[in-house]
């Protein structure tokens, strides 16, 4: 009851400045399937990137392409928090622009914030062999139409994806359409006791976080160390 709190406004904040697309309804996007890959609300600001996003800085050394996470906004989830602090010194010296790829789209680090990109639930367990392809092909698209926009802006391009992961296939055909290479940066296979160790011996289910272990995470930073060094 709002006699509770006389005096106290309705609304100090709502948040409209995190919108990345404006207008209409915040929905939370949780599901898969085609409408959670193709919306008007993604394809919106998958168009905006491409036309008239602007990154915090013109040019960077390295572009990283970074896995989405179960946790929003990205930066704060725990698998991104690990891969930060792996190759923190090179995150706080602006010499990397983190990109996340997903079925939201192509998200830079400085704007996974925004609406929608701070409301959307992909679950891979319930993928389809035909919506693994799907995804792989709307991802593509939406990658190659960013990079070329905005590729200029990178000295080099690398991944840190898993080998098995659709995100990581998507990648491959757009450095083969664009003929760049980008390595990936992520060991092919890690220790199972360092699995068991980030899992808590199977507690958490995440095909990433192989991603997180300690060898993977030594291979992370010994890549960027040679890219950027």
């Amino acid at each position: 009851m709002k006699s509770e709190c006389p005096g106290v406004p309705d609304v100090v904040w709502e948040g409209s400045q995190l919108d990345w697309v404006k207008g209409g309804v915040r929905l939370y996007f949780r599901g898969v399937g085609l409408r959670y890959l193709i919306n008007d609300v993604f394809e919106e600001g998958w168009r905006k990137l491409v036309n008239e996003y602007v990154p915090p800085k013109e040019r960077y050394d390295l572009c990283l392409i970074l896995p989405c996470a179960y946790g929003k906004p990205y930066s704060q989830s725990f698998i991104h928090y690990a891969i930060r602090s792996a190759i923190k010194e090179y995150v706080l010296a602006g010499k990397i622009h983190e990109v996340i790829v997903t079925n939201a789209g192509v998200v830079p680090r400085d704007i996974d914030e925004y609406w929608p990109y701070c409301a959307y639930d992909w679950n891979p367990r319930y993928e389809t062999k035909e919506i693994k392809e799907c995804y792989t092909k709307v991802l593509a698209r939406r990658l190659e139409a960013y990079l070329r926009r905005h590729g200029w802006r990178y000295s080099k391009i690398a991944a840190y994806l898993r080998w098995d992961s659709d995100s990581w296939k998507a990648v491959k055909v757009v450095a083969r359409n664009l003929g760049l290479s980008i390595p990936n940066l992520a060991p092919k296979s890690v220790p199972g006791e360092e699995l068991r160790e980030v899992s808590l011996n199977g507690l958490y289910e995440d095909p990433d976080l192989v991603l997180i272990t300690r060898s993977a995470l030594k291979t992370l930073r010994d890549g960027v160390k040679a890219i950027l060094t």
